[in-house]
């Protein structure tokens, strides 16, 4: 039985509904209700309407094992986004009796684990809790390395680009801190609803694999690999969507270029296409570790660089509903020297070894000393300097031979000098 209410009013027209059940049926009607009336009937639902299907989660190997630490890796299956309230991670060494709840948040489930024991058997298996239920994957052992043992590689995956109704390009990049030699890397890739893997090689510690011969509409997953004498060791599972037939492919963006540098940034900017929703944008010092940021017009500043180094900068276009192209050709941008590079470079010290006299003297233009002090090895305050002009005498015949250091103080900043008194 269901009662309806509804205040009373003026209007038009008497009030009318419709009831319909969770399959879209209309298992009651009625109209021209009076109002300020109470309506009560009882319907019939009929069938148990549309079918929810549960998430489901399973445990992914560990990577990144060393001897003190691991990073645990899961996947979570949810095709009708039901609202899942925990998810993370259980575990203890393999000889325990007791596990250890962790949790984890954002869409990615890893966690990475400290302070290990070397060369000692772990056991784990993720989680996720949906409607006061907790449903695990499997469990999975891994092992520490001993001391003194190389840390074997790791392989990470990274999301797909450059997917079309039939096509997409695999990205990953493979990790190896001690130069453990690896017999084979690449990718691991499926539709989503099969069960055996197609395997495709890949070179390089930054790997990207275009695969063909997609249908259209279709969820794939795949996986980055790495292999040694020790066994394979995978990257967490990532899942793409192929598009629809009549969805337009995602362009690269074209004409990027660095449009002004500082010492510790650097603005980019490249063509707009009127289908983009946003750019994705990806950038690393030469030869070092990707650093990535998002932006919503078709120019970027990236901030927070290191003085004096150059950084590789590739943009990519997202056109909305995982339609993203390739990543362009990358650009090069260096920063200019801080402020604080400028000035030591600007302040000297000369002759340098010194018998009598050390001039001190700033080359920066419209840069003025402010303050000299002269200490010894020992960090003591031997002399303060008047300072008249630039450059500024400092009398040192009086100092015993050896090594000072001469604090010079500008209106720009610090710089701390040394010499040698002979």
């Amino acid at each position: 039985p269901t009662t309806l209410i509804w205040n009373t009013g003026n209007y038009d027209n008497e009030a009318s509904f419709t009831v319909n059940g969770p399959d879209g049926t209309e298992i009651y009607a009625t109209s021209g209700t009076p109002s300020g009336t109470l309506t009560t009937f009882t319907s019939n639902c009929g069938g148990s309407g549309p079918v929810v299907t549960d998430p489901t989660v399973a445990t992914q190997v560990a990577s990144n094992i060393a001897q003190t630490t691991a990073t645990l890796n899961g996947t979570i299956t949810n095709p009708d986004n039901v609202t899942i309230t925990e998810m993370g991670f259980e575990w203890m060494e393999l000889m325990g009796t007791d596990y250890t709840h962790v949790t984890v948040t954002g869409s990615t489930l890893t966690y990475d684990l400290t302070n290990l024991t070397p060369n000692t058997d772990y056991i784990f298996k993720a989680f996720i809790t949906y409607n006061g239920t907790t449903v695990y994957g499997n469990d999975l052992i891994f092992t520490t390395l001993a001391q003194g043992q190389p840390t074997e590689p790791s392989a990470t995956t990274l999301p797909a680009s450059a997917v079309t109704q039939t096509t997409a390009t695999l990205n990953g990049t493979i990790s190896n801190p001690d130069n453990v030699t690896i017999t084979a890397q690449g990718f691991e890739w499926k539709q989503a609803s099969a069960t055996a893997y197609t395997t495709v090689n890949a070179t390089g510690t930054t790997m990207a694999s275009p695969i063909t011969g997609l249908t259209a509409n279709t969820d794939y997953t795949y996986r980055a690999f790495v292999t040694t004498a020790n066994g394979t060791h995978y990257g967490a599972d990532v899942t793409f969507t192929t598009l629809n037939q009549d969805v337009e492919p995602c362009d690269v963006p074209t004409g990027l270029t660095v449009s002004a540098t500082t010492d510790e940034s650097i603005t980019i900017t490249w063509d707009a296409n009127a289908n983009v929703s946003s750019w994705n944008i990806q950038y690393r010092p030469v030869g070092g570790t990707l650093s990535s940021a998002t932006s919503n017009t078709n120019s970027y500043t990236i901030n927070g660089l290191q003085p004096e180094t150059s950084y590789e900068i590739q943009v990519q276009a997202n056109c909305g509903d995982g339609n993203v192209s390739e990543w362009s050709s990358a650009v090069t941008g260096t920063t200019t020297v801080g402020i604080d590079s400028w000035l030591a470079n600007s302040v000297s010290l000369y002759p340098n070894p010194a018998k009598e006299i050390v001039n001190v003297q700033c080359t920066m233009n419209n840069v003025q000393i402010e303050a000299v002090e002269v200490y010894d090895v020992y960090g003591k305050l031997i002399n303060t300097v008047i300072v008249t002009e630039n450059p500024t005498r400092i009398n040192v015949s009086g100092l015993a031979d050896g090594m000072y250091f001469v604090r010079v103080t500008t209106e720009e900043g610090m710089v701390t000098k040394t010499f040698v008194k002979r």
